[in-house]
């Protein structure tokens, strides 16, 4: 007996001696690593990390469009980890959060106007290093509710979450947003309930992502609005040369509102682009109150669409395929016409095929019975029907070259 207390005792003393040496040990290697993975992060730069026994702390600074920031992170190393969540067991936990006084003055007013004035960071990303060298990234989103002009806007917060190791080879994870809110004067004028989806990566390859909206309900200028079972399926495959191949299949199966249509089905394809220019084109579908658009269309775009809108009325079908060549300078008046320079860069297909109550008894139907009028938008078995092609400054419809101001007159009620 006595001899198994003392086995006890000594097996005691040998694991408190591990725990307290084990952070000496662990230290130096996190930092390693630490700077190895920022050396990842294009344009990081830290700007000092203090290494103690149990833990350490490091400052990073992060470029921004046309600004940059600071990040803090604390270190904690293990074995025995003190977590957002509770105790566990693992190599390095570490949190990091924005620095409100570090963000650009513009940046700041926008997140102190959904969350009032910044007492600390309403985004913090929490990571922890496992036992068998598992990397879990977990973003936190604050929750918050705000009142302002448009009413009341409140948000219940979220997470995104990636799974991956050391090597990053492949990466897992997952969103969760929680509900968003917009009411005004008592009434409701937007709302939608959690997003969840599940996204896969792999470094190199390429990769997938499906998100699933059970609900949108907004107010629009026609009236309510309600779209369920909201899905958005993203495959990205990287190609040679920094090129990327992204298919977006965005699926909204019920619609309820004041306009016939039922269901909207939307697949986009960009066969080449360069991350780069995604990124670009990505920000242009940001709100903006003025978009310069000769500098916005610039960079080259090459989009494949199929659109297909369900309606009381009957089908609309929808394809184009657009290789938009850029823009190497803005067009210019006393080059000639402004319309020819925009599309002298531009060679397109599209195909415009629906039921005749579809266009006759939408928003639509003025554009529908002039162009119908001039012979652009044919009528067979019931169908409207129009082929448009352009190349290189030349526009055809239907077969026939037309004047490209003629056609946009048409096409805007303006004749």
């Amino acid at each position: 007996m006595k001899l198994l207390r003392a086995l006890l005792l000594i097996l005691f003393a040998v694991l408190v001696i591990s725990a307290l040496a084990a952070p000496g040990f662990i230290g130096p290697k996190v930092e390693e690593i630490w700077k190895q993975q920022l050396g990842r992060l294009q344009g990081g730069v830290s700007t000092g990390y203090q290494r103690g026994w149990f833990g350490a702390e490091t400052h990073t600074q992060v470029p921004l469009q046309n600004d940059k920031t600071e990040l803090h992170t604390e270190i904690h190393h293990g074995p025995l980890l003190f977590t957002a969540q509770g105790p566990k067991v693992g190599l390095v936990y570490s949190e990091t959060r924005l620095q409100p006084e570090q963000l650009p003055a513009g940046l700041r007013a926008q997140v102190e106007g959904l969350y009032g004035s910044l007492q600390g960071s309403p985004v913090v990303l929490e990571s922890l290093v496992t036992a068998d060298n598992r990397v879990l990234n977990t973003l936190r989103l604050a929750p918050f509710q705000h009142i302002g002009e448009r009413g009341e806007l409140a948000f219940d917060g979220g997470e995104v979450s990636v799974e991956t190791d050391y090597t990053g080879a492949v990466l897992t994870g997952s969103v969760d947003l929680g509900t968003l809110r917009q009411t005004r004067q008592g009434a409701e004028v937007f709302y939608v309930e959690p997003l969840k989806g599940t996204f896969q990566f792999t470094p190199g390859r390429g990769g997938n992502a499906q998100l699933h909206l059970p609900l949108l309900r907004m107010e629009s200028d026609s009236g309510p609005v309600a779209l369920r079972n909201i899905s958005l399926n993203l495959t990205l495959e990287q190609l040679a040369g920094n090129t990327l191949k992204l298919i977006s299949d965005l699926q909204l199966p019920d619609v309820e509102s004041t306009t016939p249509i039922t269901s909207v089905q939307q697949q986009i394809t960009l066969p080449n682009i360069r991350a780069v220019n995604l990124g670009h084109y990505l920000s242009i579908l940001l709100p903006s109150a003025r978009r310069d658009w000769p500098n916005a269309m610039r960079p080259p775009l090459r989009l494949q669409q199929q659109l297909a809108v369900e309606s009381r009325n009957g089908p609309v079908l929808v394809d184009a395929e657009i290789n938009w060549r850029g823009m190497q300078r803005p067009p210019r008046q006393r080059y000639g016409n402004l319309l020819n320079q925009w599309l002298k860069p531009l060679v397109a297909t599209v195909t415009l095929s629906a039921a005749e109550p579809a266009l006759l008894q939408s928003p639509l139907v003025a554009q529908a019975l002039l162009l119908r009028e001039y012979g652009l938008l044919l009528e067979q078995d019931g169908e409207l029907q129009m082929l448009l092609e352009v190349n290189r400054g030349q526009l055809q419809v239907n077969g026939q070259l037309l004047p490209p101001d003629l056609f946009i007159m048409a096409l805007t009620g303006t004749l």
